[in-house]
């Protein structure tokens, strides 16, 4: 009986065991690993089972968010010539237009306005201004240099003349205007009315101002001013020799109302600051604005038209006149080539005088050079002494 209980305790264990290799071998060719069952284990043995932790589930990546760009300021507009030009006509406008109602007696024309130069950047300019003579009226062309910069929203300008001109002109970049000509620009725009007279009636030192032309030359003079405002002497009209109209002392050369062409009106500003106005030249010469002439250098030949407006000459003249920085300055004593000129107010004339020769409106002058008048003889007649022909 033992026997049997110990065979068949044999076949049982036999049986178990191969039923536990089926179950090893198919957890093998699943792909499995034999885990023995520690809960199971434990839990028969009174020990808790643990919590399994869970699987780490591969990570979602969120949609991406469209972010609305931060709005952005837009951008002032680049620097306009177009919108410089308008502005300072503008100005011009304002700040000249009421002189020129009154010298021309009616209502003035538009200004015209050049850009002489201007930074690489467009942000400085320089350049010229002015409101011209009606046609055929009598008067000299309100003229001004103008300084300007971009804000970054509109033109700044500045007119000689002004209070801003010479702070604005300090700024601008060496290119556009170069400090020595920035500081001759500055001594005419600040220059006093007192100060432009005393400088050529022989009060102070002044720029030896001759007459424009040849020295030792005789030339024709007739009062070229608004008689109607009784300012003869506003100007004067020259005529005769060989034509050639000359710089009467050294100084800077610039033009207005050329209207984009080698034209125009030139005006020569000096070392005080006094300025010399050439109006109805043929042939002006082409010196770029600001470059520096010699005393005796040729600007161009007489002519009759009119730069800057009004009513052509009869005949070939050059019309002269002086001007500071805010407005004109008359001729009315003084002192030119060796001649004083005065103005009479019965009749209403203006004439030249030297010692005690007096000449009228026509007569003829000879250019004396830069002699102050009262150490001139009284005389008509020209120096003896030939000029330099390379003055």
């Amino acid at each position: 009986m033992g026997e049997r209980v110990g065979v068949g305790a044999v076949l049982l264990s036999l049986v178990v065991g191969f039923a536990l290799l089926a179950v090893v071998e198919q957890a093998v060719l699943s792909g499995g690993g034999v885990v023995p069952d520690v809960d199971r284990a434990g839990a028969e043995r009174g020990v808790p089972r643990e919590r399994a932790e869970p699987r780490a589930r591969p990570a979602v990546p969120a949609p991406a968010r469209s972010v609305a760009p931060a709005p952005t300021r837009a951008a002032p507009p680049p620097p306009s010539r177009a919108a410089l030009l308008a502005r300072v006509r503008a100005v011009t406008a304002e700040r000249r237009g009421p002189g020129a109602r009154e010298e021309f007696g009616v209502a003035p024309p538009a200004p015209l306005a050049e850009v002489a130069r201007v930074s690489a950047d467009g942000r400085w300019a320089f350049g010229t201004a002015a409101i011209p003579v009606p046609r055929a009226r009598p008067g000299t062309p309100q003229i001004a240099f103008f300084a300007a910069r971009w804000t970054g929203r509109d033109w700044q300008v500045a007119l000689s003349g002004g209070t801003a001109f010479a702070p604005l002109a300090a700024r601008l970049p060496a290119a556009v205007l170069p400090p020595a000509e920035a500081r001759t620009l500055t001594r005419h725009s600040a220059l006093t009315g007192a100060r432009a007279v005393a400088s050529i009636d022989g009060t102070r030192a002044g720029d030896g101002l001759e007459l424009p032309w040849r020295t030792g030359a005789v030339w024709t003079m007739t009062p070229a001013g608004n008689r109607a405002a009784g300012r003869p002497l506003a100007a004067l009209a020259f005529a005769g020799g060989d034509g050639a109209v000359r710089a009467p002392a050294g100084g800077r050369l610039y033009r207005f109302c050329a209207r984009g062409g080698t034209g125009g009106l030139l005006v020569l500003v000096h070392g005080t600051g006094l300025a010399t106005i050439y109006d109805g030249l043929r042939a002006p010469t082409r010196a770029r604005p600001g470059t520096v002439v010699a005393r005796g250098a040729v600007l161009g030949r007489t002519g009759t038209a009119r730069a800057c407006g009004g009513a052509p000459a009869a005949r070939p003249q050059v019309r002269f006149a002086l001007r500071r920085g805010a407005e004109d300055v008359p001729l009315e004593n003084a002192c030119l080539g060796g001649w004083r000129f005065r103005q009479r107010a019965d009749p209403l004339v203006g004439f030249a005088e030297r010692g005690g020769l007096e000449v009228l409106p026509g007569g003829r002058l000879a250019n004396f050079g830069p002699v102050p008048v009262e150490d001139a003889p009284a005389t008509d007649d020209p120096p003896t002494k030939e000029p330099d022909e390379g003055r």
